[in-house]
């Protein structure tokens, strides 16, 4: 895998055998940052012709909350006019950021997303050349 780009909140990564950018979001994002680091993604996805992101936001300490808009309408239709097909979303383990990203989800029609608890899970589904969005469960209800 080569390193594309390392920030202190962003490390993007190719995955040349497998044709997929990998992000690693970690820290705490701020908005002007951030908006910089995402038009980064973008410009990556059109450098390597990527058709799948595994984008891991585990380490994810505060979420997007200024951006959940922009990203859902904005960015991602980007995206997806770039050639990406399938990205597979590692959920983050902090409660505001999980929540952002449900935000951003909800308001997403293409490219095709799905979340996952963890990165095996989320390489596995993006190895199998997702063609719907498997419904994972975030653990037993009462």
């Amino acid at each position: 895998m080569e390193t594309l780009l390392e920030t202190p909140r962003l490390v993007i990564s190719y995955d040349e055998a497998n044709d997929w950018l990998h992000l690693l979001w970690r820290g705490s994002h701020n908005t002007s940052d951030e908006k910089t680091c995402i038009m980064e993604v973008l410009e990556k996805i059109r450098l390597t012709q990527a058709t799948r992101v595994l984008n891991d936001s585990t380490l994810d300490e505060n979420g997007w909350s200024e951006l959940t808009h922009w990203i859902a309408n904005g960015f991602m239709p980007q995206v997806a006019d770039a050639g990406v097909l399938a990205a597979a979303w590692v959920m983050p383990d902090n409660l505001q950021a999980r929540i952002d990203v449900h935000k951003v989800l909800a308001q997403v029609s293409r490219p095709l997303i799905d979340t996952f608890l963890d990165a095996e899970a989320a390489y596995k589904w993006l190895k199998a050349e997702p063609a719907a969005p498997a419904r994972v469960s975030e653990g037993p209800k009462d």
